[in-house]
């Protein structure tokens, strides 16, 4: 039974000892711990998105991003699934309204999915037959609902095009219509489970599908958080990052606050060059927190009245999230170098930070090639990022 928290810090608060208490079995095991998800059902947190109309919080951004950055600094793979999670159960608001009401009335809602690689969609008199081998599933072991990108295609298997660009269909089916495949073997970011699922042949009914974008929110979703866009998806990842680099600034003062390097009789702490990394590294950490706070707060107030966030409107938001990355990235870099061969094996923690943040830095949505596709719309060219014109 999922009950909605009066307080998202207390909700924060009640999961963590769970969180903390599997952490190392699910590390081991690739893929989030089963406890582990049930207390985020419960918790209510993976509805902070979901209209209210549907059982929802339609938290604010700004206070549902802080959240992900608090479990992702508890346990990066956590934050990761809960910020996944949360972002994808806004996708349904594009289905007919019985459709998104059943996936998003459900209250055990775990929305997952992925877009990459797009698989086919074969037009039917009904729907679609879809097909394709997809990447990145994270959770999708406990997926009550799961989102795919495909590219149409006719009979002969030749993609569709309109004005040049293939046609590309969203769809939606559930856990038990995929075939999962043990893929999960990662540097970092290891117990979200985002292993590979398939699908062969697979009906999808027209009411489970919808065309990609550009779209204008109807009904529940007309409210301004629905108007800020898919630009969040960047923002979110990054503040997964955040809460990484924080961790990892936590774990690494308190090893240098106790830890006497060889050869020396100076605790790590009392070392000048240290003291300079570790400033540094909070200040690159504070830095990409702002950021992320003040063009999400100036987002967030421009749709108050106003339309969707798209096109040359996601660049504050974009580089917001391009930076922090970047930032949470290097300050991690910093920690990690400074921590000397402690760092490095397998019991410390930031091993795991380092090896984390390493990882998610690869998510090409919020990563250094978006700042070429926003330098694009900045000088008024057409980005190549897709996703930036939804």
């Amino acid at each position: 039974m999922t009950n909605l928290p009066t307080s998202l810090a207390d909700a924060v608060a009640a999961v963590e000892p769970v969180i903390r208490r599997h952490a190392a079995g699910a590390e081991h095991n690739r893929v989030m711990a089963p406890e582990v998800m049930d207390a985020l059902i419960s918790s209510g947190l993976l509805r902070m998105w979901v209209p209210t109309a549907y059982g929802g919080l339609e938290a604010d951004p700004n206070e549902a991003l802080d959240v992900m950055e608090q479990l992702a600094r508890i346990d990066a793979a956590t934050g990761w699934v809960v910020s996944n999670c949360v972002f994808l159960a806004m996708l349904p608001q594009f289905l007919p309204e019985p459709t998104r009401a059943r996936i998003l009335g459900d209250p055990g809602l775990v929305a997952c999915g992925t877009f990459v690689p797009p698989g086919t969609a074969r037009a039917t008199a009904d729907g679609y037959v879809i097909n394709g081998d997809w990447s990145f599933g994270s959770a999708t072991h406990y997926a009550t609902s799961i989102v795919t990108l495909t590219l149409l295609v006719d009979d002969h298997g030749d993609l569709v095009l309109r004005d040049g660009n293939p046609v590309s269909v969203v769809v939606y089916f559930g856990r038990d219509d995929v075939e999962f495949r043990d893929t999960w073997y990662t540097l970092g970011l290891r117990a979200t489970g985002s292993t590979n699922f398939a699908v062969k042949d697979l009906a999808i009914p027209a009411d489970h599908a919808y065309l990609l974008g550009p779209w204008e929110p109807t009904g529940p979703f007309a409210g301004p958080l629905y108007r800020i866009g898919l630009i969040i998806d960047a923002i979110r990842i990054a503040k997964v990052g955040v809460g990484i680099a924080q961790a990892a600034l936590d774990d690494f003062v308190e090893l240098a606050t106790a830890k006497t390097p060889a050869y020396t009789a100076v605790l790590t702490a009392d070392r000048a060059t240290v003291q300079e990394r570790v400033a540094r590294a909070q200040a690159l950490v504070q830095a990409a927190r702002h950021t992320i706070r003040a063009s999400v707060a100036e987002g967030w107030a421009a749709v108050q009245d106003g339309g969707r966030i798209t096109g040359p409107r996601c660049v504050p938001m974009g580089l917001a999230a391009s930076f922090a990355l970047e930032s949470a990235t290097q300050a991690v870099d910093l920690l990690y170098q400074s921590a000397g061969t402690t760092a490095f094996r397998d019991e410390s923690p930031l091993q795991q930070r380092f090896r984390d943040i390493e990882t998610l830095r690869q998510n090409a949505i919020a990563s250094w090639s978006r700042y070429e596709s926003l330098g694009k719309l900045i000088l008024g060219r057409p980005s190549d990022w897709p996703f930036h014109q939804l």
